[in-house]
């Protein structure tokens, strides 16, 4: 199966998701890890409190998923950039941060963020985007808690594209820090 055909399944499949999510009532469970949350009925406000502090982010459900983070954000390993900025928006620092619990818990874990930039742009200046980049990202998972993993980075710059198209589409898939286990 060819690339273009595979990105074409995954947009489906995500679009699939996305309004089957949207779609769906809230029964009491919290995310998709088939724990149903207490009831209220008795005055306990741990219901309230796991709703407002899904995945231990400090956000609601709702909130994470008007980010377009739907469930866990352990299951996002990618963080996306604007044309070249190394600045991580709201929704990536809530993923970068999940990580970085994620890695303190493991202790001495190994990490690798891979680095990449869009094809504007010299060979050169993209290698060194990419690496400011991933640095942005190890920056904030130290900050996080996680620094007593193994974190390295690497820069590939425009050499890995996600997308290998030419227009602003293509592009924004193509800036990106890429989290590896």
């Amino acid at each position: 199966m060819n690339r273009k055909m595979k990105l074409l399944l995954l947009l489906v499949l995500g679009l699939t998701l996305t309004a089957c999510a949207s779609s769906r009532k809230d029964t009491g469970t919290i995310g998709d890890t088939g724990t149903t949350a207490p009831s209220s009925t008795t005055g306990d406000n741990s219901n309230a409190f796991n709703q407002a502090n899904a995945f231990g982010t400090g956000l609601s459900s709702s909130e994470l998923e008007a980010l377009g983070i739907i469930g866990d954000p352990l299951n996002y390993k990618i963080v996306y950039f604007q044309y070249n900025s190394t600045t991580i928006d709201r929704r990536s620092d809530i993923i970068v941060k999940a990580h970085a619990r994620h890695l303190a818990q493991r202790g001495g874990a190994q990490v690798t963020l891979e680095g990449h930039a869009d094809e504007r742009g010299t060979r050169d200046y993209n290698l060194a985007l990419g690496e400011r980049r991933g640095q942005q990202v190890e920056q904030l998972m130290a900050a996080t808690g996680a620094g007593n993993s193994s974190v390295q980075t690497i820069s590939y710059g425009e050499e890995r594209p996600a997308n290998s198209g030419h227009n602003e589409s293509a592009w924004s898939e193509n800036r990106r820090v890429e989290i590896k286990y």
